[in-house]
C-alpha cells in the first residue's frame, strides 16, 4: 500500500526545528501507519495526537501510540478545519520504475493528499511533508508557495535518502492564499538539486501554535466495533433495556383473574412455555402466532381477480408425558 514509515533519526532533526510551547499543540497524521513518527514527535510535549489509517492492523497498532485514530482512508472522515497546530504528511507513494500513466497517478494522488488535508491546519501551523524528492512537480509547488511561507526543503541523511531518496517540505501555512514567485521557482527545482542534508538544529526556527478545539473528528463509515461500543454506552439504549427485560423475579401475579383473551396472548408471546402442571398432569407447552393467508377470487366480466387476505392465529402445541403432540388452534 505504499508504506513508508518515517525514520526516527529524521523524526528526531525535524524536532529540532520545532519550539512548542507550554500550551497543549494538536497534531494530525492522515496517513499515520502505526502512529510511530507522531508519538517520536511529542514525546514530553503538551499535546493531542490524532491519526488515520486505512490499514486495520497498522491502524490497531497505532490506537497505542496515538490520542485518538480513524480506521479509514483520509476521504471518509469529517474533521475541524483549522484545528491543528502540525500537520504531519508523509503519503503513500511508490519509487518503482513505472510507465507515464502510472507516474501522473501517484503524482496526482500526493498532490491530492496535500490539497484535501491543509484545510485541517490552522493559520501559524506547521506542515511538515515527506515525500521522494523527484515527485515535487510543479502542481505542488505552486501549491506550496501559494499557501505556505518561511518554506524550508531538505533531503534524507545519506542512508535513509539512499533508500527511498525522500525529502522534508517544512513550512508555515499564510494568512492569506497568494502566489510567491520566488518560493516557486525554488521549489520547482528541487528535483534537479543537490539538496542539503536535514541537519539538527541547536536553537528551533519554528514556533508552534497551540492547538484549537478538534471538536469533530469522525469516520463517515459506521465500523460495526464502534457501532456496538456506542450503543452499548447509550442512555437511550439503558432505558430500552429496563423497559423490555422482564427483572429477575419473572411474571407478577396480575391483581385480577385473566380471561381467556388473556391467556391467549400470554400463550403466543412465549412467556407460559415451558413445563407446566404436575404428576400425571405434566407436560411441556410451546406458543407461537401463524400468519394464515387466505386468498378469494371474484369474477369480474372476462377477469378473475384474486385477492390475499392476511390473518394471524395463536397455535399452541402441548407435548404430554406419554409423548404426543397435541396441536391447538
Amino acid at each position: 500500500m505504499g508504506y513508508y514509515p518515517t525514520p526516527v533519526s529524521v523524526v528526531e532533526r525535524v524536532k529540532s526545528f520545532l519550539k512548542f510551547p507550554e500550551e497543549r499543540v494538536t497534531v494530525l497524521d492522515p496517513c499515520c501507519g502505526e502512529g510511530l513518527a507522531v508519538k517520536k514527535l511529542v514525546e514530553g510535549v503538551n499535546a493531542k495526537t490524532y491519526g488515520i489509517e486505512l490499514d486495520k492492523r497498522r491502524a490497531e497498532e497505532a490506537k497505542e501510540n496515538l490520542n485518538h485514530l480513524l480506521a479509514c482512508g483520509y476521504e471518509s472522515v469529517r474533521i475541524t478545519n483549522n484545528a491543528f497546530s502540525i500537520l504531519w504528511l508523509n503519503p503513500p507513494y511508490d519509487f518503482e520504475k513505472m510507465d507515464e500513466d502510472a507516474e501522473r497517478a501517484n503524482e496526482r494522488k500526493e498532490k491530492t493528499f496535500l490539497m484535501n488535508t491543509i484545510k485541517y491546519l490552522k493559520v501559524g501551523g506547521i506542515l511538515i511533508y515527506i515525500i521522494p524528492q523527484v515527485r515535487l512537480s510543479k502542481s505542488i509547488a505552486k501549491t506550496l508557495s501559494s499557501r505556505f511561507e518561511n518554506i524550508h526543503v531538505y533531503r534524507f541523511m545519506d542512508e535513509e535518502y539512499e533508500a527511498f531518496k525522500q525529502i522534508v517540505v517544512l513550512g508555515v501555512k499564510k494568512k492569506r492564499n497568494g502566489p510567491y514567485e520566488t518560493e516557486y521557482l525554488n521549489l520547482v527545482q528541487v528535483p534537479s538539486f543537490n539538496l542539503d542534508e536535514l541537519p539538527q538544529l541547536k536553537e528551533p526556527i519554528y514556533q508552534v501554535p497551540a492547538g484549537e478545539n478538534v471538536s469533530l473528528f469522525k469516520s463517515k463509515t459506521i465500523e460495526i466495533e464502534e457501532l456496538s461500543k456506542e450503543v452499548k454506552e447509550s442512555p437511550l439504549w439503558k432505558k430500552m433495556r429496563e423497559m423490555s427485560v422482564a427483572g429477575n423475579g419473572g411474571l407478577k401475579r396480575p391483581p385480577l383473574p385473566l380471561h381467556s383473551g388473556h391467556l391467549g396472548l400470554l400463550l403466543a408471546s412465549g412467556c407460559l412455555d415451558g413445563l407446566m402442571g404436575e404428576g400425571e398432569d405434566l407436560h411441556v407447552v410451546r406458543g407461537k402466532v401463524i400468519k394464515i393467508i387466505t386468498t378469494y377470487e371474484e369474477i369480474k366480466g372476462d377477469f378473475i381477480e384474486e385477492r390475499n387476505v392476511e390473518s394471524y392465529q395463536v397455535s399452541i402445541k402441548i407435548l404430554n408425558r406419554d409423548g404426543d403432540i397435541i396441536t391447538l388452534m
